[in-house]
């Protein structure tokens, strides 16, 4: 849709033509790493396993585990 090479008209100028944010041009999603997607998945796990624990009671097993998580992390995984 954008042609980058394009010397007559700019990325800017291009953008509003087609109707799009110029700095979403620019955005490149980042991938998870394997230990967020795995501490993630434990998470899951611990909350099925236990739905009436809370943050705090997840992160308290989870550090007990090993890994090393603060509470606001493990309330935005559950």
């Amino acid at each position: 849709m954008v042609d980058w090479n394009d010397a007559e008209i700019s990325i800017s100028e291009q953008a509003k033509l087609i109707g799009i944010n110029r700095s979403s041009l620019y955005y490149k999603p980042v991938l998870p790493s394997a230990e967020e997607v795995a501490v993630k998945h434990r998470t899951d796990e611990i909350h099925t396993q236990f739905p009436f624990f809370d943050s705090r009671s997840i992160t308290q097993l989870l550090n007990q585990e090993g890994v090393k998580i603060n509470r606001k992390s493990t309330a935005s995984y559950a």
